[in-house]
């Protein structure tokens, strides 16, 4: 199952990149930053989950948990991006947010499907030794702690857009991260606490995904560099399929370490409180 969750998360985080880096068409960021943005959001979010795991045990990474990865995102930022002198324009800061954001979703996706699929009625597709087919796994896909899950970390990625396009307007005002920082915080906190107290209502998520998308083309229609656009780095095919497979292996050595270290769910557990039927013969059968 473990390798499922993998290449699962690993595909997700690797088009999520391929979107930020195609958007930011008129001054393309290094991927190499890119990268690194990632893998940050990555490591820092496991070292939370590590030091959580340690106090309370293993859990699923949501509610308030989310609101201590978007506060830890948007107090690092400010401070890691200062005197970055890639950071030249407002969209920028979006970009290495949302890549930040991209990581420790990622990490997030690692520590909770695990748990998400052992409580499914279908995780027998991804027992071991089970050969699932296409079906099974769009069946598995469609569970509600499945989508439940999707939607969390979609949440993430949209408050990660609006605390970037704050991070960009006030670096690029000259504002010292000790004051932008708790900008970025303000923002990212109402947002994840609004998401947190209305129980992950569908409109409030619907407002914020147009919310994040016409923040980000306002952002990107006041580049500087809109009337003299930079060229793209060469070879982004290859710079492409390294950075699928930094993405992919870095999920699979968290999913190793996440194992190692934090307690993992048995088959019976079940956060969601879905129950689990069973075949069992009713009891006047005489069996």
């Amino acid at each position: 199952m473990e390798i499922y969750i993998a290449s699962f998360a690993g595909l997700l985080s690797s088009l999520l990149l391929a979107v930020i880096y195609l958007a930011d068409r008129y001054e393309p960021e290094p991927i190499e930053l890119i990268q690194e943005s990632f893998l940050t959001g990555l490591a820092g979010q496991l070292v939370l989950i590590f030091a959580v795991s340690s106090l309370v045990g293993g859990l699923l990474w949501s509610g308030e948990w989310l609101v201590v990865t978007v506060f830890s995102a948007a107090v690092y930022l400010p401070f890691g991006l200062h005197r970055q002198t890639e950071v030249d324009e407002r969209f920028d800061g979006i970009v290495y947010s949302v890549a930040l954001a991209g990581g420790a979703t990622c990490a997030i996706h690692l520590n909770n499907l695990p748990r998400v699929m052992a409580a499914s009625p279908y995780r027998d597709a991804l027992a071991p030794g089970a050969e699932p087919d296409l079906r099974d796994l769009l069946i598995l896909a469609g569970s509600p702690g499945f989508t439940v899950e999707l939607g969390r970390g979609l949440v993430v990625i949209l408050t990660a857009v609006l605390v970037g396009a704050v991070l960009g307007t006030l670096q690029l005002r000259g504002w010292s991260p000790w004051r932008t920082a708790p900008a970025c915080v303000a923002v990212g906190s109402a947002v994840m606490g609004a998401d947190l107290i209305t129980g992950g209502n569908w409109w409030l998520r619907g407002g914020l995904t147009l919310a994040a998308l016409f923040v980000a083309l306002a952002v990107k229609r006041r580049s500087v560099f809109r009337d003299r656009p930079q060229p793209r780095e060469r070879d982004v095919l290859l710079m492409g399929l390294k950075t699928v497979l930094i993405v992919f292996g870095a999920s699979l050595l968290a999913m190793v370490l996440l194992q190692a270290v934090v307690e993992q769910p048995q088959e019976d557990d079940d956060p969601f409180g879905i129950v689990h039927h069973t075949t069992d013969a009713p009891s006047g059968s005489g069996q």
